[in-house]
Parts: structure tokens; sequence; C-alpha cells
């Protein structure tokens, strides 16, 4: 039974080996057809791969010179970050201001007193208003925290409340407002403000507003002149050159107390014009009558001398107009007024000025404007609806900056529409002026630079390791990970010969090395420190620096950045014909040598549809590989089965025969 063996499965006469044998040379069509996939595969990699590398480099390079090039950004430089910040988009002006934080917005903060720890506060609906905004809640009565819980869940971006522990039976309760700016005063209405007077947030007001009549107009300190003085309707007119004085019975104590007032300064275009004189008038000579007959006397003719017109009015602006009088009768100037049209609202700490104010004065210093004021008052910011704040935290009052001399308000402490395309952030008053700066983004500008150059280098690393079989190559690029080096080892010189990558690496290289336009004039790539580096530091030159890779100078570029901005950014795009469309520079001549190659139906797209058709091609010659190699090996092994199965049966007779033999003896 040792020799017993199923035809097809077991074969003593190693039949599989034989087949396999055979079949090894049937594969080799098969292997040499999988071989040529795999260098077409490789081959559209590499393309791809390449096509990548360019479309990188073309959006970076694009960047540099489009609408959206970093040379556009800007940035606000503040010398005092603490009292002042910025931020400035690509919109802002190149330029540098002065400003002075002399108060910064804030929104209402009180405090109640101190209550019990198991303070209770009734049902009912409480009302909060902060300026025209209002917050109803509905409780149901609890502790100090559930309701505060409750108004914060309710009170959104509008009104908060905390609870304070002041001791470890007592609690404050302090409610505040969330929007800044004077007309954002924290009111209570309803069960609220029972509730603030109970807890002492809040306590009657005294009236303290008292209005400055600008019909009561009188003189200032020097002669009052009537003739350029006007007061109607409730505005007084000062016309250019004259001044004038708004004045109480009485001086007023100004602690706690602002001066507001509307203010219009109203450009006349020219100074007022001197009419001519009238001339001496000369009375009647009259006549005499004799008999019904009169003769008059002839009329005097007085020689009048010519008159000459004065010579025109040098113009004079002076926006010193307002000043402040203390209880000495003393002028204290006050901010300069913005001169720009229309009617502005001025607000004055004038505790800041003076211990007490008995009134205001105006001074119209300009030869061609015309001032107008009207609502001029003093009263306590504080107070709302007859009620001020016991213990205030905070009051709600506006920011107060002076720029360049200029004096302007704002409800927020983030300031956008005073100069284009710049916010403001102030962070503290100070009297000391902050110098803001906004400057182009050096440091943008550079990485962009920086971005294109390490694009140029692997591009161009990469057609040098295509179009040539050197390893040298791949030994002087150290950035290359293991992976990639393997994968790039693999790719050495194979698009040799081709002429289009040879064409391409020449172009590159002559971008980079031409002399562009500039309005400095012309200028190339190596003037802003970037530029092939030949020379070794033992002296002579190295080799591998001659493939054109590009070395950056730091030091020179930032210089450059520093001393010839518009230059450099120039040399990347420039409009030479002046018809707003750029038409040249380094950026322009990479975006358009590379957009053959990378656009939808471009150059390498189409290289990559025909080794994508030949990929295909190769799939279905394989396929059809494969189904004659499976139907060979299928038949030789029929034809192996049948023949051990012949060869059995004749080892059987063969046996058969033998032992008929030997029994026959």
């Amino acid at each position: 039974m040792s020799d017993f063996s199923i035809p097809g499965v077991t074969s003593k006469y190693d039949t599989q080996k034989l087949i396999e044998d055979l079949m090894k040379v049937e594969r080799i069509p098969k292997t040499r057809e999988e071989e040529r996939l795999k260098a077409i595969e490789l081959e559209r990699t590499a393309w791809l791969d390449l096509n990548r590398r360019l479309t990188s480099l073309r959006e970076v390079a694009r960047r540099l010179y489009s609408y959206q090039n970093p040379f556009s950004e800007r940035i606000a430089e503040s010398s005092d970050e603490s009292v002042l910040g910025a931020s400035a988009t690509r919109e802002a002006i190149e330029e540098t201001r002065s400003f002075v934080v002399k108060q910064t917005a804030s929104a209402d903060r009180f405090m109640s007193n101190q209550l019990p720890s198991d303070y209770k506060i009734p049902a009912g609906d409480y009302t909060f208003t902060v300026g025209d905004k209002t917050v109803k809640l509905s409780y149901a009565g609890g502790s100090l925290k559930d309701f505060a819980d409750a108004l914060n869940r309710k009170g959104g971006t509008i009104v908060r409340a905390q609870v304070v522990n002041a001791t470890s039976d007592t609690r404050i309760l302090v409610v505040e407002s969330l929007m800044q700016g004077s007309a954002n005063r924290l009111g209570f209405a309803g069960a609220a403000e029972k509730l603030a007077l109970d807890a002492g947030i809040i306590v009657p007001g005294t009236g303290s507003r008292r209005d400055l009549p600008v019909e009561q107009a009188g003189k200032f300190e020097k002669a009052y002149e009537a003739s350029k003085i006007v007061a109607t309707g409730g505005s007084l007119s000062v016309a250019p050159g004259a001044e004038t004085a708004i004045k109480f019975a009485s001086a007023v104590p100004s602690a706690g107390l602002v001066m507001e007032l509307e203010i219009e300064v109203q450009d006349l275009g020219q100074a007022p014009q001197e009419l001519p004189p009238s001339g001496p008038v000369v009375p009647g000579i009259g006549g005499i009558t004799y008999e019904d007959i009169t003769i008059q006397s002839a009329p005097s003719d007085p020689a009048a001398p010519a008159w000459t017109p004065p010579a025109p009015v040098p113009r004079v602006d002076d926006p010193k107009i307002l000043y402040l009088i203390d209880a000495s009768g003393k002028a204290i100037a006050l901010p300069a007024v913005d001169t720009s049209p229309g009617w502005k609202k001025i607000s004055i700490p004038i505790a800041a000025y003076a211990d007490a104010v008995m009134g205001l004065g105006v001074r119209n210093g300009n030869t061609h404007r015309q001032i107008q004021i009207r609502s001029v008052s003093v009263f306590d910011p504080t107070e709302t609806a007859g009620y001020k704040p016991k213990s205030p935290i905070d009051t709600a009052r506006d920011a107060i900056i002076r720029m360049d001399g200029i004096e302007v308000t704002r409800s927020s402490n983030t300031v956008s529409d005073l100069l284009p395309g710049v916010t403001l952030d102030l962070r503290q008053a100070s009297d000391k002026p902050v110098k803001l700066s906004i400057k182009p983004d050096r440091e943008a500008a550079k990485e962009g630079i920086i971005e294109l150059v390490g694009n140029y280098n692997r591009l161009m690393a990469e057609l040098n390791i295509v179009s040539r079989s050197e390893e040298s190559i791949l030994s002087e690029i150290d950035y290359l990970s293991t992976e990639e080096r393997a994968t790039y080892k693999e790719r050495l010189g194979m698009f040799q010969g081709d002429s289009m990558i040879g064409q391409m690496r020449s172009s590159l290289q002559r971008i980079m090395m031409d002399v562009y336009g500039t309005d400095q004039g012309p200028k190339i790539l190596a003037t802003f420190g970037v530029s092939t580096n030949t020379s070794r530091a033992s002296g002579g030159y190295d080799a591998s620096r001659l493939r054109g890779y590009l070395e950056i100078d730091e030091s020179a570029l930032d210089k450059a950045l520093l001393d010839s901005f518009q230059s450099v950014r120039q040399a990347f795009g420039f409009d030479s014909d002046r018809d707003l469309i750029v038409d040249s520079g380094i950026g322009f001549a990479l975006d358009a040598l590379m957009k053959p190659y990378v656009e939808t139906g471009g150059i390498i797209s189409t290289r990559t549809r025909t080794l994508d058709d030949q990929i295909a091609r190769q799939k279905r010659t394989i396929e059809t590989l494969d189904k004659q190699l499976a139907k060979k090996e299928e038949e030789l092994k029929r034809k192996y089965g049948l023949m051990e199965g012949a060869l059995g049966q004749m080892e059987g007779s063969s046996k058969a025969w033998e032992s008929f033999g030997s029994g026959g003896d």
C-alpha cells in the first residue's frame, strides 16, 4: 500500500514540479507585461508628483503678485500696548498717528449693601433696562444665588448678576450691564426697582441737572460783538473772530458732574467780506423863490476818494474753540474740536479740569468758519430715572480719545471707524501720548518669499532627479526622508532625454536670474539676498550648487524689505504699462510658465491621460494572459493526471503478471 497514489493529488513521479517548471516558462510573457505595467505606473506617479510640485510653486508665485499678496498686509505697532492696542487690515493706510486715551468706555456695575446670607428675594416680575434693551424676569422667589442664576440665564448679552461672599454670613449682590457707553445706562423697573432700593443698590437722585441757556450769552474775555453773536431757537451762532460766554448765576461744584453739549463747525468757504463805505451824506442846499419863480441851488459834489477793497484775509483754522470757566473766572482750554461737517455731541468730565464750574466760553479764532452751540447742560451721569447708584463699582461712560489733537468719543473700547482698516483696542487711560504706526507686514512678505524659494528648490530637485541618473544628486539633498530617498532612487534618470523637462528647468532658472523693472530701476533677485551661491567656504566652486538651487541671505533680505519694500514687491509683480494689471515680475513669469503644464487639459494632464490608457491596456493584456495561463495549467494537470493514471495501471498490470508468474513456479 505504500505505493498507493491518487492522480492529480499525489504523485510519486513529481509531476507537480514538472507542471510548475513548464508554467514558469509560460509565465514569462505575463511577467514581462507586469514589469512594463509597473514602469508605466511609476512614470505616471512621477508625472503626478511633478504636477503637484509645479502647482504648489505656481500657487505661491501667484500669491506674491495677486490681490491677496502678502506685500499688501498691514500691521499696527503701538508704542505702549498696555494703553492702546490695534490691528490692521489690508485696507489700512501706512501712517503714524498720535493718540491719548483720556478715558476708556465702561458699563454700569452696581453692588448692594451687605445682605444676610439667608436673604430671600420675593416672587415678582423683575425688569432691567440697558439703554433701549429690556430684560424681563418672572421670578418665583428664592435665594440670592438662585435669583442671580435665573437672571444670568435670562439676561444673555444685556445684563448679568453675581453674588459675592463678603463675610461668612453676609453676601453682596452685584448687577451689571454688559453694554458699554454712556447711552447704555442700567435701569430698574417693577419688582427690580423695589429690590434695588431695599438692597441698597440705588438711592433717590438729587436732580443735579442744570442747563446753560444760550440766549443769555454775554461777554467772555474780549469785547462782546452783538452783530457777530446770534442766539435763536435754542442755538447759539458765533461768527468768525467773535467770542462769547454762557454762565451760571453761581459756581457749581464739579464733583461727579459732566458738561454735555452739541457743536457744529460750518465751513463758510471764504471769510466774511468787508462792504465798501457808503460815503458822506450831504443835505440838500435848497433854493429861492421870487414872484412864482423858484431857483434851486446846484447840488454839492463832494470828491470822495476811491474805495480800495482790503486784501483777502489769510485763512486761520483754530480747533481750540471751547473753554471751561472755573469759579474764579479763569478760562481753561478744552481739547480741540472735530471740525468735520455735522453736529457732534461732546461730553466733558469737568472734575478733571476744575473743582467748580461757572460756565462755558466759546472763542471762534477761525477766519472761514462759523460755530453753532446748543443743548449745553451739566449733570450727574450716574443718575437714571430719578435714581443713582449708592455704591457703584463702575459707571457707564464713553471712551474719550484724542487723535492728533482732535478729541473724539466712542461708546466702546473697540473702535473701528476712526482710521480706515484699523481697529483700536483701548485698554487703559493715560496722559502719555501713544504712537500708533501702520506698517507693511514685512514678516509676512518674507515668509512668502521663503515659501517661494522652498517650493522652487523642491521642484528643481525633482527635475534634476528625473532628468539625470547620477546618485550623487540624491546625496546632495539632505532634507529627504528615508522613504523619499528610496522613492526618488527609483526615478533617477526616468525622463532623461525628455526635451520638455530640460526646457522647463532652463526656463525656471532664467526666470529667477532675469532683470525685472521697478519704480526704482531694474532689479534682480540677488539684489534682495536670494541667489545661487556656488562658492565653497574653503574657496573654489561647489558643483552641487550649479544645479539651480537658490539660497537666501536673511540679513540681506531683511534689509531689502526694510529699505526697499516697494522694489521687492514690484520685482515679483509689476504693472509696467500702468493699466492697473500686473504684466511682469518673477511671480507673474512663474505663473505664466507653469500655466500650460498644470491647467486642466494641459501638457501634464495630456501625458497622464496617455499613461492611463496604457495602464488600462496593460491590465487587459495581463488579465488575458492570466486566463490563458490558468487554462494552460489546467490542461497540463489533466494531461499529467491521465499520464499518471495510465502509468499506474501499467505498473499494476506488471505487478499482476509478476505475481502470476511467481505462482506458476
